[in-house]
């Protein structure tokens, strides 16, 4: 009989799952940074490797949100404890439901990761191509695509171990439309223990430079193993976070 309600429970999502947490520091930023990786649910990802749906990037950024950080027309990188591990994930605008008229946004990003880490990318429009997984690193390169009115984008590298490392670069696409904030188009988000904050670092290193290029590199942390909520309680609660935040109009 306990077996068989131990079952029932997994399959109903009712009882929390495990993930690593840690921490990923930053260089070249704000003289460096450090991201404490917060918990997100389950519904943050989803199953599927590189399909990263925007029903999971709402959860995403209802999660943000609700801490009081505004990812409206920003690029929001943040660490996050998951169901697939600890990741580093990029965030481009916010996701929200109804997204019309159609208005692009562009943004030109190559990451390289070193390790047997996963990827992750939403199902919106765009042109990046990940490399297969394996042992030795990965690099995920292209133009980010996504509709400024209303909607987002968003990339990840999850399943990270303890001294993975990764880059990242974006540049302005030129005769494009941004679709974002311009300057601070940028900004890194930490975890404080009970919520999310922006990290407060000066305005030049929120912003594209003069050669319309960002970057930094990142080396992931694994402290210790914690447990997840359910993905059937947490999720809930970020979309209906989600409900009570109006879109700025544009």
């Amino acid at each position: 009989m306990m077996t068989k309600t131990l079952a029932a429970f997994l399959v109903a999502g009712g009882i929390a799952s495990a993930a690593s947490a840690g921490s990923i520091s930053i260089a070249q930023i704000g003289g460096g940074l450090v991201l404490n990786a917060g918990p997100l649910s389950p519904a943050v990802f989803g199953n599927d490797q590189t399909t990263w749906s925007h029903t999971s990037l709402i959860a995403a950024h209802a999660a943000l949100n609700g801490s009081g950080v505004n990812t409206e027309g920003k690029v929001t990188i943040l660490a996050a404890d998951t169901t697939h591990g600890l990741s580093l994930m990029v965030l481009f605008d916010r996701d929200v439901a109804g997204q019309i008229p159609i208005s692009m946004g562009n943004v030109g990003m190559t990451s390289v990761a070193h390790g047997s880490s996963l990827a992750y990318l939403n199902a919106g429009a765009g042109n990046i191509t990940i490399s297969p997984n394996g042992p030795g690193s990965r690099t995920a390169t292209g133009v980010v695509q996504w509709n400024s009115n209303g909607g987002g984008n968003g990339f990840a590298w999850a399943g990270l171990n303890n001294g993975n490392t990764m880059t990242f670069r974006f540049n302005r696409m030129a005769g494009a439309s941004l679709g974002l904030m311009d300057p601070e188009t940028f900004q890194f988000v930490n975890w404080n223990g009970s919520g999310w904050s922006l990290i407060n670092i000066p305005s030049v290193d929120r912003s594209f430079t003069v050669t319309d290029d960002f970057g930094f590199s990142a080396n992931a942390l694994i402290t210790t193993s914690i447990p997840l909520p359910a993905g059937g309680v947490m999720g809930g609660a970020s979309l209906l976070g989600l409900a009570m935040f109006r879109r700025r109009a544009r």
